[in-house]
């Protein structure tokens, strides 16, 4: 007796890019907080460090994000471009996250540029 173990999942590729539209942007931020900190505090005990490091961090991060809220701008408008209000059903859910993937897009976006102020006023190991 022989047991089917492959399952199809109906538009995988569109349920994917909703979640990458969705978390890149989050991850992104986790990935630019962790390497900047490794990247100052090597910078800091080693003099031959380049001074571009540290920004090139900062700005492959933001690029990420950015990626991200591409992606979800994508997924959004092509479902209508408008919020779902009370609309259920899958078209809904995925307007919705398309929507939520652009606005948390956007907040990490801000907080990553945020996070380079001090990179780009401030002396690495101050």
């Amino acid at each position: 007796m022989s047991t089917e173990t492959r399952t199809d999942v109906h538009e995988a590729g569109r349920i994917a890019a909703l979640w990458t539209g969705l978390l890149l942007a989050p991850a992104a931020f986790l990935l630019n907080l962790e390497v900047a900190y490794l990247v100052a505090d090597w910078g800091c005990k080693r003099t031959s460090m380049p001074p571009a490091a540290l920004h090139l961090v900062h700005a492959a991060c933001l690029l990420l994000t950015c990626v991200g809220g591409l992606i979800a701008w994508r997924q959004w408008r092509s479902d209508g471009a408008r919020w779902p209000g009370e609309a259920g059903g899958p078209e809904g859910r995925r307007r919705f996250m398309g929507g939520l993937g652009l606005a948390t897009s956007a907040f990490f976006a801000l907080a990553i540029l945020a996070q380079w102020i001090p990179s780009i006023s401030l002396h690495t190991c101050r």
